[in-house]
């Protein structure tokens, strides 16, 4: 049962996320579907905690101040090709099964974006439920060829 609530924490653990969530389960031998399941719901929960947390300290405002007014300007440059392409972009993004490519980042891009919150999760979720299928499928290939 602990190995479980490990592959739970694990999905909403920023790095390994869904991915690692999903190789701890299936390396332990757990019930491949339920480590799925588990894997996504803790990735997919921890999505709304980020943008509470992003908007809280006014995250957006900070960026901009770090990076400066170059990085406003490029942003407000390109808002139109951003705004044409955000959804796929983002989709595409999260659901590369690769470091760093995960609902962390990929809300961390929609705040510095300002794209629609909710827009940008729902977007995100099936970033993160596609790569969590593609990991599934490839360690299942794996461990299924040993």
């Amino acid at each position: 049962m602990i190995e479980y609530l490990i592959v739970f924490l694990l999905g909403g653990f920023p790095i390994l996320e869904v991915r690692g969530a999903v190789i701890y389960g299936l390396s332990v031998g757990l019930k491949p579907y339920l480590v799925l399941f588990l894997g996504i719901a803790g990735n997919i929960l921890i999505i709304p905690v980020i943008f509470y947390l992003f908007k809280r300290s006014h995250f957006r405002s900070l960026a901009m101040r770090l990076f400066g007014e170059g990085m406003r300007d490029r942003i407000d440059r390109h808002k139109a090709r951003f705004e044409k392409w955000d959804e796929l972009a983002l989709l595409s993004f999260t659901a590369l099964p690769l470091p760093i490519t995960g609902g962390y980042t990929a809300a961390f891009l929609a705040e510095l974006l300002d794209l629609n919150r909710k827009r940008a999760f729902l977007v995100i979720s099936v970033g993160v439920i596609i790569a969590a299928l593609i990991v599934f499928g490839g360690v299942n290939g794996l461990m299924y060829l040993l």
